[in-house]
Formats: C-alpha cells, sequence, structure tokens
C-alpha cells in the first residue's frame, strides 16, 4: 500500500492510503467520520476490492497523520475540506472518483458539493452519512452520538476517552470487533479538542447540494444504527435524489463495513462499475 502525503491549498498535509492499480480501473475515495482516521478502510483497502479498483484514504484535516491546524476556522469553514478533497482529487490524479462518505464524512463532501460542484466525481455513496447537523437535525441522530456528545466534547483526557469508548461501542449493533476498537480509539484519543468542538459545532443542511447534484447516488444503512439513523438516509437523502438506491442492511450498526464488509463490498463494487458504465467506461 503506497502512503503518500497530499499538500492542501493552504499548506496543510493530508496523510493519504493509496491501494490497487494506479491506472486503467475506476477510482474510489474513502472519506472517514468524526475523530477517525483512513486506516478505519484499511480492510477494505487490503481486502478484494484493491484487484479492480484504485482505493483511496485519506486523513482529514485535524485526523490521524494529516496536519492540524490551531484555531476554528479551519475546521468551520467548509470551504477547506472541500479544498482538502480537491488537492487530493488532483494531486493523485484521480479521474471521476466515486467518493464514499461515512458518518461526518457526509458533511465533508457535502462541503464539497457546495464549493466545487460534482463535475470531477463518478458518484457518490454514502454510508450512514450525516448530512445535516446541529439542533435542526437532532432527531437524525440516535443515542449512540446524543449520549456521548458532551464527553466527546471535553478538554479533559480521562472525560473524553470514557466517551470515546462508550461512543464506538454504539457503534456497532453488537460489539465493536477488539482490534479495530482498539486501533479506533487511538485515533479518536489523537484528536485535538480544538479540533472536536469546531466540527459539533457546525449546523449544516446540504439538502440544496443534494438536489443540485448530478452525479449517481447510493446510500448504505444498517437498519440498527444508533448513531447516525437510517431516517437520515431514507428521510433526507434518498427523497432529494432522483434515481437512488438505498441499500439497508439489517442487524447491522453504524460500521457496515466492518460489521457487514462482504455486503458493504458488494454493493460498493456494483455502485462504482455502474458510474464507469454510466460514464462510457
Amino acid at each position: 500500500m503506497r502512503t503518500p502525503f497530499v499538500e492542501g491549498p493552504d499548506g496543510v498535509r493530508l496523510a493519504v492510503s493509496d491501494a490497487g492499480p494506479v491506472s486503467g480501473v475506476p477510482s474510489v475515495l474513502f472519506v472517514h467520520g468524526f475523530a477517525q482516521s483512513r486506516h478505519c478502510w484499511d480492510p477494505v483497502l487490503e481486502g478484494d476490492l484493491a484487484r479492480s479498483f484504485r482505493l483511496v484514504a485519506l486523513d482529514l484535516r485535524g485526523h490521524g497523520d494529516s496536519d492540524k491546524p490551531e484555531g476554528d476556522a479551519p475546521y468551520v469553514e467548509g470551504i477547506h475540506f472541500a479544498d482538502d478533497l480537491h488537492a487530493v482529487i488532483q494531486g493523485l490524479g484521480l479521474e471521476r472518483p466515486v467518493v464514499v462518505a461515512w458518518s461526518y464524512g457526509g458533511v465533508l463532501v457535502g462541503d464539497y458539493l457546495r464549493h466545487r460542484g460534482d463535475s470531477a466525481l463518478g458518484g457518490l455513496f454514502f454510508v450512514a452519512a450525516s448530512l445535516k447537523t446541529g439542533k435542526p437535525a437532532r432527531a437524525l441522530f440516535g443515542p449512540g452520538m446524543l449520549a456521548n456528545a458532551r464527553g466527546l466534547l471535553s478538554d479533559q483526557e480521562e472525560t473524553y476517552a470514557s466517551a470515546a469508548r462508550d461512543f464506538l461501542q454504539a457503534c456497532a449493533a453488537r460489539q465493536v470487533p477488539g482490534a479495530f476498537a482498539d486501533e479506533s480509539l487511538r485515533d479518536m484519543l489523537r484528536v485535538p479538542p480544538h479540533v472536536r468542538r469546531a466540527l459539533l459545532a457546525r449546523t449544516e443542511d446540504y439538502s440544496a447540494e443534494l438536489e443540485r447534484r448530478t452525479c449517481p447516488v447510493t446510500t448504505l444503512h444498517g437498519e440498527l444504527d444508533q448513531v447516525v439513523l437510517p431516517a437520515m438516509s431514507s428521510e433526507l437523502v434518498l427523497p432529494r435524489v432522483p434515481g437512488a438506491r438505498g441499500v439497508s442492511l439489517p442487524g447491522v450498526g453504524h460500521l457496515p463495513f466492518i460489521e457487514a464488509r462482504p455486503d458493504f463490498e458488494a454493493a460498493l463494487s456494483a455502485f462504482v462499475t455502474s458510474c464507469r458504465e454510466a460514464l462510457g467506461g
């Protein structure tokens, strides 16, 4: 697996994992969620999909091995995330990638749509993705998020670590696999308080961006998700995107790419292939 850095337009270095053939196949860009890192996608990047597609995952600014600028502006102003995604697409030469956005990653892809449009994208694959945040969206979030939100904002290490553990356990319908839970917790503990507070302070609604986009869309949601409720996909996203397909996975929580990886990969592979065919590839 290739692990380069890409520099964003404001000098922020973004860590990237890049697997699969570099050319001649469709590209997929994975965007992780709140306080996670690109390594949440490692099981997918190290699996069978890398034989057929170029798979790229990045650490968002403020997360993982990417730079963590001080202040609120680099995180509350969505143009920065839009420019970061653009820098990765351009810097790695990704041609019309399908973008996979998980959880809070939906906000950042919403930023991209708002500031950059979708002409450079091949498709959007929303995985339990948040496309609306803040108090107006409270009914779209479950107890796994709401009960832990205060602790996730804490600058007290023990308080934050406890909330992070509870949040991670709430992500799975049954139990988060031990190795994944351990690495995810380490990722969460690397995210500074000012980054966490800035991200969770944002109130956004990307309904208009969804209605304006022209590329294909699929949503995938676990039926038992208690972090981002399935209504986010079924009531917010799908009604605004004619022709979009919704995939619902029974018995699965907020981690479909871990809890039901074969089903996740099958749905993603079919979508990427259909997007490629739609582009005449």
